[in-house]
């Protein structure tokens, strides 16, 4: 009896113990989008998270199926209430729209009070995605750049030793010339930009000449010698030999090795290689800089605490931390290919060697991420708008009906319409 009355209060006492914790207990609610992609390490990601924080509990909301519709959402949940604790998968364009109206809780104070941070591994040159108005945001998680796709299939027959990737657009542009001589029936090199969402690939060939598209508060800056320099260069393209087409068209030629150079962003990696098989040698490199203070645009996503309770910020700190550290991008890389923040999960062959070097590919990206800048956003509600009327002027350009000189006005004068009025 005296046995059965002391497991019994054994047991009783565990219980209380047990339940005394659950009520200590945080509980995280985190939203995020592409559930299809980012799904495969979300919840593996928190499970881990959780087994070194019993603390925290983590409950992983799917419930986007892109960045526009999460965005949509989120602003929603603001009016009535409902705003998730964190937020995943924020792509950048979208981080100062919620940071304009106080959604996003300031990270800098937490950075200054955790020696650890500094330890993280986070490249300090992807944090500039997530700055609003100089204050730190959110952090990064994954970035996407454009690289440079090279079908050696094509390339060989014009240059068979060709083996340095890290080429200036001069090169390039002879190197598609060439292709174009030994092969006149393929497009010697194509530049994507037509689908770009907010003219994603124009901001990085003004970025890579040192300068910008629009400021920090909203005034167009692509009317500049970088403005023009990128517009000289889509007009190259089409003297060298680019066919105008949709990306889709684009995908599946340089799939079937009718295209020889494509310029393209690196999330489409996975698929160009999947689609093109073992029959073609793909090489990558990255994307040239045409300025000593050249940068590179950014997509990708990144990570928020948007609750206001100061037990939740703490909680959520730990688990952002956590999220951008060198075992969860090693997970989410194996998981998804995308690119990671974190140079310890890069560089340190217990995380990410054996993949890098099974796709080397892959690290034309990677290096690219010290030069990495964010998007100024386009003011306004007319930024679909503003993008259609950049990609008709770009269009007439690279299909040699108009010259950049006469262009680039007209290109201001337009998108000057659709600013919002003072």
């Amino acid at each position: 009896m005296k046995m059965t009355l002391s497991l019994i209060s054994a047991v009783a006492a565990m219980l209380i113990g047990v339940i005394g914790a659950c009520a200590d207990a945080v509980t995280l609610r985190v939203s995020y989008a592409f559930p299809a992609r980012d799904g495969l390490f979300r919840q593996p990601l928190a499970e881990r998270f959780m087994q070194q924080n019993p603390d925290v509990q983590i409950v992983a909301q799917a419930n986007a199926a892109d960045c526009p519709t999460l965005l949509q959402q989120l602003l929603r949940a603001a009016v009535t209430q409902d705003l998730p604790d964190v937020v995943a998968s924020l792509c950048y364009p979208d981080i100062p729209v919620l940071a304009e109206r106080g959604l996003l809780a300031s990270l800098d104070g937490f950075v200054a009070a955790d020696p650890s941070w500094a330890a993280v591994g986070v490249e300090p040159g992807a944090l500039a995605t997530t700055r609003w108005k100089g204050k730190m945001v959110a952090v990064p998680e994954s970035v996407s750049t454009s690289i440079v796709y090279y079908n050696m299939s094509l390339i060989r027959k014009a240059h068979p030793d060709l083996s340095n990737f890290d080429l200036s657009w001069g090169e390039i542009l002879s190197l598609a010339a060439d292709i174009r001589k030994t092969d006149p029936t393929v497009v010697p090199i194509f530049f994507e930009y037509h689908s770009d969402s907010y003219n994603w690939s124009f901001h990085g060939l003004v970025y890579s000449h040192g300068g910008d598209v629009f400021t920090h508060d909203g005034k167009i800056a692509f009317d500049s010698a970088a403005g023009q320099a990128a517009l000289q260069l889509m007009r190259r393209f089409g003297e060298t030999g680019m066919i105008d087409m949709t990306t889709e068209q684009a995908r599946q030629a340089f799939a079937s090795g009718k295209i020889g150079i494509y310029v393209a962003s690196n999330s489409r990696l996975e698929q160009l290689t999947a689609n093109a098989g073992p029959r073609l040698d793909i090489r990558t490199g990255p994307f040239p800089q045409s300025a000593a203070d050249g940068r590179m645009q950014s997509g990708g996503g990144g990570l928020a605490i948007m609750t206001p309770d100061p037990a939740k910020q703490q909680a959520a700190w730990k688990y952002l931390k956590f999220a951008v550290g060198p075992d969860a991008q090693t997970l989410m890389v194996l998981k998804t290919g995308l690119t990671p923040v974190n140079t310890i999960a890069v560089n340190d062959p217990k995380y990410l060697g054996e993949y890098y070097k099974a796709k080397p590919n892959a690290l034309a990206a990677v290096a690219a991420l010290a030069r990495i800048k964010s998007m100024n956003p386009y003011p306004g509600q007319n930024g679909p708008r503003i993008t259609t009327v950049i990609r008709d002027h770009l269009q007439s350009v690279v299909t040699l009906k108009r010259i950049p000189e006469e262009v680039l006005p007209d290109m201001v004068r337009d998108v000057e319409k659709l600013l919002p009025k003072p």
